[in-house]
């Protein structure tokens, strides 16, 4: 029982990590802290939702491509926002990003509300992954296997991106130094534009292949970008390898805390992100006193 929940726990980790990179790197090449990353996500399951039936239903590569093309759509929608309102408030104070992030929020979420309902909402697993993988006596589910497969080829083309590319290149200057960016000749607003639309584009596929594991509704905005704020909190927002590491850690530990402290899961998650605060505060502070 505890593998099987360990298994689920890297699942959700690694769904969690799409979401939570998408996050930082928003955050570390425009300084924005996007609130309605969790919105992005909530699309992409809905989208999905809707073309599953839609594409080769009940088909492996059909699901795939609806996680695909609906990740796309979150993508697109995210440019539109990012070239027609986050643009007009780079450098701006910080709680007016909040208020424009938190209004994209809730008017995504009626949206939703309007479009889908209030109910909750399933959606088709593939028939190819509703069996299980058996080792020994114990029955791992097919699923979350597959999508900690999909979402560990997703880390490893980020990583090529973002160390082997030009693109890549780009991205980590801008992180680092902006100005000079822009000194040397880089377009520094498609820089912007294309790292907000791969974001959103993570925070779309993440959505989209986690969403048959649970129910899908229009609050889902809201309890998912709580994980991945924690998630960028303990790994170091704008750290990518950080957010990884944090991401499994908060995904093995809600698996394994509802199966041992199912009213405590989150407070263990919590516990875990005040740890490392204190952590590194006292780091910090450096060493004694002269």
């Amino acid at each position: 029982m505890v593998l099987i929940q360990l298994v689920n726990g890297l699942m959700e980790g690694m769904t969690l990590f799409l979401i939570a990179s998408g996050l930082t790197l928003i955050f570390g090449v425009t300084r924005i802290i996007n609130f309605a990353h969790g919105s992005f996500y909530m699309l992409g399951a809905f989208l999905t939702y809707e073309l599953v039936p839609l594409i080769a239903p009940g088909t492996l590569w059909g699901f795939f491509v609806a996680v695909a093309v609906s990740a796309a759509a979150v993508s697109a929608l995210g440019v539109l926002f990012e070239t027609t309102v986050l643009r007009r408030i780079y450098g701006k104070d910080g709680i007016l990003q909040l208020i424009v992030t938190v209004a994209l929020v809730l008017i995504i979420r009626d949206l939703v509300r309007m479009t889908w309902g209030a109910n909750s909402v399933s959606v088709q697993m593939p028939d190819a992954l509703m069996g299980a993988l058996v080792v020994g006596d114990t029955y791992f589910p097919l699923f979350p296997i597959a999508i900690f497969a999909a979402g560990l080829i997703v880390v490893l083309a980020m990583i090529w991106v973002i160390y082997f590319t030009r693109a890549g290149i780009l991205l980590r200057a801008g992180t680092d130094d902006r100005g000079m960016v822009a000194l040397l000749g880089v377009n520094e607003k498609l820089i912007f534009t294309a790292v907000f639309a791969a974001g959103a584009f993570l925070a779309g596929l993440a959505g989209g292949l986690s969403a048959p594991y649970g129910e899908v509704n229009y609050l889902l905005d809201t309890t998912i970008i709580v994980s991945a704020f924690i998630v960028c909190v303990i790994g170091g927002l704008g750290n990518l390898y950080g957010a990884l590491a944090g991401a499994l850690v908060v995904g093995v530990t809600k698996a394994i805390g509802v199966m041992y402290f199912p009213r405590l899961s989150m407070v263990l998650i919590f516990l875990i992100m005040a740890a490392v605060l204190i952590a590194r505060s006292m780091g910090r502070q450096g060493g004694p006193a002269r």
